[in-house]
């Protein structure tokens, strides 16, 4: 990595980079529900095939992640193949505007999932071998804060603008265009990491071989990370599934309150992605990811009990969302830190592919029985539940922040001395 000094460094540029990399892969994959009520009349689509459509999206997504990652580490090109990922999901959102039926639909989306599931462990396995230490879990949290603040903030009120003013086969155009150049950057700018000298990490071998590559999957970390991760995409998707159902049912709050309620919990989970990994450079891993999951707990909950006062409930959100802080740190950073820099793809993908089949598709399935069966409250008891698990499981993990790790070494060197 280039030790350039100032703002204008390799680093900073690969930050603000791969930021709009994973911003924009969430705002394509997302955009297609943000616009459905203008596609199905036209194509004649219903509920179940919206859903069907997402569906099979989320599995490609999550099937391509642990593949292709893992290709990425053994083959040790990243950069080629980031390049290509981001081509290919730029195009398939290209082909979303010109589909004539569900079945085109179908095959367009599957592409896109293909195409989106490696970039994200590709983006942070590159992130990690470029950050400085004392920069790592700043840098790998702001990238994944993407996805809260371009997917979720700003990608309803964009895409909808955009249907509405253009049609919603325009719309697809033109949010494939930020894609395709942002290919072009990474293919001129990029460069291909260089492994990092570290005592604390297992030294990069000229030839991964079979043996490191499943050595992977036995790690500690990554599997206590796999399992906080399912926890926090059951408490994710449930709560963005059925809070604006919540507040249009079981409130008086207009569509202006609901918007500024939903929108403001999206930006202070942006907040809290990058704000809790950067405090883990400082802190240690370890006190952050108990910190923020322990006050994830309480935002479902007072949500439950708080939901018909308007003041307090905004006042809950501003405070309880920051507890999403401690995902970047599971999803990412703690398993590329746990395992060799050669695999940090292959675990980071693994952590996401079986975070959003398992409790991507438990979480909202079992939130929306126990809705019909219990009632409409359900879900958040169901989101406080999980958020609780993954609270206790994170007292298992072992500390990866390179800060702490160094303390320790220091200390045994002069206990020596």
């Amino acid at each position: 990595m280039e030790k350039q000094r100032g703002f204008f460094r390799y680093e900073n540029f690969l930050v603000i980079t791969m930021f709009f990399v994973v911003g924009l892969v969430f705002l394509d994959r997302l955009s297609l529900g943000f616009i459905f009520p203008k596609i199905a009349p036209e194509l004649g689509l219903s509920n179940t095939q919206l859903g069907i459509t997402v569906s099979v999206t989320g599995l490609f997504f999550g099937l391509s992640t642990l593949i292709f990652a893992s290709l990425s580490d053994f083959l040790g090109k990243k950069k080629p193949m980031l390049v290509i990922f981001v081509f290919l999901f730029s195009i398939a959102t290209l082909l979303s505007g010109i589909v004539g039926s569900f079945a085109t639909l179908l095959i367009v989306r599957g592409i896109m999932g293909l195409a989106e599931g490696p970039v994200m462990p590709l983006v942070q396995s590159i992130v990690i071998q470029e950050s400085s230490e004392k920069r790592r879990g700043l840098n790998m949290g702001i990238v994944q804060s993407s996805s809260s603040l371009i997917g979720g903030t700003l990608a309803p009120v964009l895409t909808v603008a955009l249907a509405a003013s253009f049609g919603w086969r325009s719309s697809f155009y033109i949010i494939a265009i930020p894609g395709i150049l942002m290919g072009l950057i990474i293919w001129k700018f990029l460069k291909e990491p260089k492994p990092s000298v570290s005592p604390h990490v297992v030294p990069i071998k000229s030839k991964p071989t079979k043996a490191d590559y499943i050595r992977v999957f036995k790690t500690r970390n990554v599997w206590l990370s796999t399992i906080v991760g399912i926890c926090n995409m059951i408490y994710i998707l449930s709560l963005t599934a059925f809070l604006p159902t919540i507040y249009a049912e079981a409130t008086n709050y207009g569509e202006a309150q609901i918007g500024m309620l939903l929108g403001l919990m999206g930006l202070m989970m942006f907040i809290g992605q990058f704000g809790g990994a950067a405090i883990s450079d400082r802190i240690g891993r370890l006190p952050a990811i108990k910190i923020f999951s322990l006050l994830a707990i309480f935002l479902p909950i007072s949500i439950a009990l708080s939901y018909h006062n308007f003041g307090v409930l905004l006042i809950s959100i501003l405070v309880f969302s920051l507890g999403n802080g401690y995902q970047p740190l599971i999803m990412n950073i703690i398993p590329a830190e746990s395992v060799s820099r050669a695999f940090s793809a292959t675990s980071i993908s693994f952590v996401i592919l079986t975070s959003e089949i398992i409790g991507g598709s438990f979480g909202p399935t079992v939130s929306g029985i126990l809705a019909d069966q219990l009632g409409l409250m359900a879900p958040l008891w169901v989101t406080a539940a999980a958020a609780f698990v993954g609270f206790l499981f994170t007292f298992g993990i072992r500390e990866t922040a390179p800060i702490k790790l160094n303390h320790l070494s220091n200390k045994e060197i002069q206990a020596q001395i």
